[in-house]
């Protein structure tokens, strides 16, 4: 009796033997790392570096893919040609679709109240 007057079990007071240990954590193993996303996983790659052939140079994956696009453009390749010129125009922000145009968005907006106009004549311009 003078045990369970030692140690009450009820609420917020579980029994000794189930109650957490001093010294080990709640959460031995930790929070799971976040997984890669392909992006990080990419760069990660590409940043590795790698000997060229026929000397003790070493150069980031990058580098080396980039050098082989140019000796393949050089080399006639057309493909090749083509996919340096895109990559070239992206790093230089020139293949940019979604640049923003002031005055498009105005002509837009405006065939867009005109549209909205000619369809209120039609409809003869009444709410029901």
């Amino acid at each position: 009796m003078s045990e369970n007057a030692k140690h009450p079990v009820g609420y917020c007071s579980p029994p000794v033997q189930h109650r957490f240990k001093k010294g080990k954590s709640g959460n031995p193993r930790g929070r799971p790392r976040k997984q890669d996303d392909l992006w990080s996983h990419m760069n990660r790659v590409l940043s590795r570096k790698v000997k060229l052939q026929g000397s003790d140079d070493q150069i980031p994956i990058r580098e080396a893919l980039i050098r082989r696009l140019r000796e393949l453009a050089l080399a006639g390749d057309r493909r090749a040609l083509e996919l340096q010129r895109r990559i070239l125009a992206e790093a230089a922000g020139a293949a940019d679709v979604d640049r923003f145009d002031p005055e498009e968005e105005k002509r837009k907006v405006v065939e867009v109240l005109r549209r909205i106009a000619a369809a209120m004549k039609k409809d003869g311009g009444g709410d029901a």
